[in-house]
């Protein structure tokens, strides 16, 4: 299973994170998604992000970083 099989602004999201030197923050996340840094979309984009690490698309590394999954895609359906 690819980005590609996600929702579009989940495979935006998984796109920046794979993309990014190192862990990254939702803040950070939300500008590069094309989004306005308002607390809001912040809020949602981490919302988003948490759960594309419970379904194995992305890594926590710590609270609120996030980092490409070391596991790689997951295999099963992306809902």
């Amino acid at each position: 299973m690819t980005s590609t099989d996600l929702p579009p602004v989940c495979r935006d999201i998984v796109d920046v994170v794979d993309d990014a030197p190192g862990p990254v923050q939702a803040k950070q996340v939300v500008p590069r998604i094309g989004l306005p840094p308002r607390t809001s979309k912040i809020e949602t984009t981490r919302s988003k992000m948490k759960r594309l690490v419970e379904r194995g698309w992305l890594d926590e590394d710590a609270p609120g970083l996030f980092a490409p999954s070391a596991r790689g895609a997951p295999a099963g359906p992306a809902r």
